[in-house]
């Protein structure tokens, strides 16, 4: 597949039909009619993976089950990777002859709340 040769590398995607319920801090796509960059992680028959990189969660339970008391737990920023299934994926924008990408003035950048960039 020719989205293969970007893995690890930023595409520019435009999303369609995307389901209201998947907009927000879980997916980090909170505009979803904007052009957005992504890494490109993976490419599978479903669709895309692409890294979030802003993902916020807080750890209730340690590696071996034990809970995490409500006053010590706190919130960290993490990286997650996301499926983007074709059916919500309108068009990509790959740049195969850049070396490093900016934001483009149209592209939000995914995990990245818009009021705080």
């Amino acid at each position: 597949m020719y989205l293969d040769s970007f893995i690890n590398q930023k595409i520019q995607i435009k999303l369609k039909s995307f389901p209201e319920g998947l907009t927000g801090p879980i997916t980090g796509i909170f505009q979803p009619d904007e052009w957005y960059l992504v890494k490109l992680i993976n490419t599978e028959n479903m669709g895309i993976w692409v890294e979030n990189p802003c993902y916020k969660r807080t750890k209730v339970a340690d590696e071996d089950g034990t809970t995490i008391p409500s006053e010590d737990q706190i919130e960290e920023t993490c990286t997650t990777n996301l499926l983007l299934r074709w059916e919500y994926i309108s068009s990509i924008i790959t740049f195969p002859n850049e070396t490093t990408l900016g934001v483009d003035k149209k592209a939000q950048l995914i995990g990245f709340h818009p009021n705080e960039q």
